[in-house]
């Protein structure tokens, strides 16, 4: 599989980071396309809806995968990241193989399962600054953002429990998500 399918969510008013993440993109060889990203006066809602958009175009658009990342994503050792990418995405593991998620990025917290030098199985991941979604699973994380957003807008003080990347955690400890 090669990464072709790539949303960067960007808020019109930081063309700075417009910049910073097509730099970014294209030191691993990736070229994306700009999501105008939602704007809202709670802006943990504004991201959600924002994640929520880009993965119903890429359900809209038939993608076989989609790999939405935000604008200040950072690729630190990029040729380090395009090996283990290529890695993942050509393995042969039995538990690889058919993937749901695969995070890019993220603040992982045990438990975890190592599955080799370039990935682990996580449960307990948070950060929405890159992951790549099958097209399998786009109804799956549609429903859990869907949910995640209604809970956040009607109890905002718990955003601890239903923004974005926490809300996500439940399907990360029944489904098949990996961290590079």
């Amino acid at each position: 599989m090669e990464i072709k399918n790539i949303l960067y969510i960007n808020l019109e008013n930081r063309p700075d980071r417009k910049v910073h993440v097509e730099k970014q993109l294209e030191s691993v060889g990736l070229n994306g396309t700009r999501f105008s990203a939602i704007k809202m006066a709670n802006g943990r809602v504004g991201c959600s809806m924002s994640h929520l958009k880009c993965l119903q175009l890429a359900k809209e658009k038939r993608w076989d995968h989609v790999f939405i990342c935000e604008d200040d994503i950072t690729f630190t050792k990029p040729d380090v990241f395009k090996a283990q990418m290529a890695k993942f995405l050509s393995s042969e593991h039995q538990v690889v193989k058919n993937w749901d998620v695969c995070i890019v990025g993220g603040n992982n917290l045990p438990p975890f399962q190592q599955i080799d030098d370039y990935c682990i199985r996580v449960t307990h991941c948070q950060t929405t600054t890159g992951y790549i979604v099958k097209e399998h699973y786009y109804d799956k994380l549609i429903a859990n953002y869907r949910e995640g957003i209604t809970r956040l807008i009607h109890e905002p003080e718990k955003h601890i429990m239903f923004a974005i990347d926490k809300f996500w955690l439940q399907l990360q400890k029944i489904d098949k998500w990996f961290l590079i």
